[in-house]
């Protein structure tokens, strides 16, 4: 069973982010990062690139709510091609220039954005873009889609059990997102406990996520 791990909001308590990568790194497990460009230093992008188990790649631009209605949503229906693809552009352009090369995925904030988003990705040539499982993909010819599937989070352990459960008797890949921003210790330790199972279990495949696609 292929799996892999995301993590978003970097940018926000970098204490908590690099602790959650070194957690990976110490058990040999590879991650994605979700990385907000408007948030992220110049620090915090030169500790990450020393983490070479961690994939970065691109988180919306602000992390901003631009809707009135509905769920929040950075680039939601009220915003057009030409203001999407602005700000997609000018985060890729951040991510180059204080990371050089990072991986080109776009992960948009509360993982919702509109077929003009998936256009803009693709047009500013991202290989892929990753929202989560319940929606229905866009299917943009040369734009990859590869879904999260349980919020580690959100969650608690016997519903991430048998959910987990569940979507390994689908297959795979199944998708684990963590937001280490709102992850305390009990939420750390469990998350210790998840990964070392998973990293000595014989029939998991953890690997980034542009290799699963």
């Amino acid at each position: 069973m292929d799996v892999f791990f995301r993590d978003d909001d970097a940018g926000w308590e970098d204490a908590r982010l690099l602790a959650l990568c070194d957690l990976f790194g110490a058990l040999e497990l590879p991650l994605d990062v979700a990385v907000i460009p408007n948030d992220l230093t110049e620090r915090l992008a030169r500790e990450l690139s020393k983490r070479r188990w961690v994939a970065l790649h691109q988180h919306g631009f602000t992390h901003r709510n631009h809707e009135r209605e509905g769920g929040k949503c950075e680039f939601g229906p009220s915003r057009s091609y030409q203001q999407q693809r602005h700000d997609i552009a000018a985060g890729r352009d951040i991510l180059e220039a204080l990371l050089g090369d990072f991986t080109m995925i776009f992960t948009p904030p509360w993982n919702r954005c509109t077929l003009d988003t998936a256009r803009a990705v693709h047009d500013l040539g991202f290989a892929m873009l990753s929202r989560e499982h319940r929606v229905e993909p866009f299917g943009l010819d040369g734009l990859a889609e590869l879904p999260v599937h349980l919020d580690f989070a959100r969650l608690a352990p016997e519903a991430l059990d048998e959910r987990f459960a569940a979507l390994v008797s689908q297959g795979g890949p199944v998708g684990v997102m963590f937001h280490h921003a709102v992850m305390d210790r009990e939420a750390f330790d469990r998350a210790g406990e998840l990964l070392h199972l998973l990293a000595r279990h014989e029939s998991v495949r953890a690997g980034h996520m542009l290799t699963l696609a």
